[in-house]
């Protein structure tokens, strides 16, 4: 099975449960390139830091960073201007392989991966 490398932006109610999915699945099918959260206190980053995933406050930086080697680009925060930024590094970087997965779709996945449970979902418009 091929892994998935991904990079995750926001570490809030949603971004912090898909991580401790991904880490359960392990290296070898999800690779954590990093964890965005542009509130650097944020009590999560530490157990992100603790298990030697890369942080950043910034996403734009991340993107710059890791370019190419993110397959999937996982934003839970639902900020449309954050969207439409990541859509712009992507095609100003001429980046055709990552793929933005944005809330919605995050939606979707919970409902595959964990139908017993429940996930947040008081986004005003988890759209695309």
């Amino acid at each position: 099975m091929k892994e998935v490398s991904v990079l995750m932006i926001g570490a809030g109610r949603v971004g912090s449960r898909f991580y401790e999915k991904f880490r359960a699945l392990g290296p070898k099918r999800v690779n954590l390139l990093g964890v965005c959260e542009r509130d650097s206190q944020h009590p999560f980053l530490h157990r992100v830091g603790q298990d030697g995933i890369p942080v950043y406050t910034d996403y734009r930086k991340a993107i710059r960073e890791l370019g190419n080697r993110i397959d999937i680009v996982f934003d839970t925060t639902n900020v449309a201007p954050v969207k439409q930024d990541i859509r712009n590094l992507l095609a100003e970087s001429e980046n055709h392989h990552t793929v933005l997965i944005p809330l919605v779709v995050s939606y979707l996945l919970w409902h595959m991966a964990a139908p017993e449970e429940d996930l947040v979902t008081d986004h005003a418009d988890p759209g695309y």
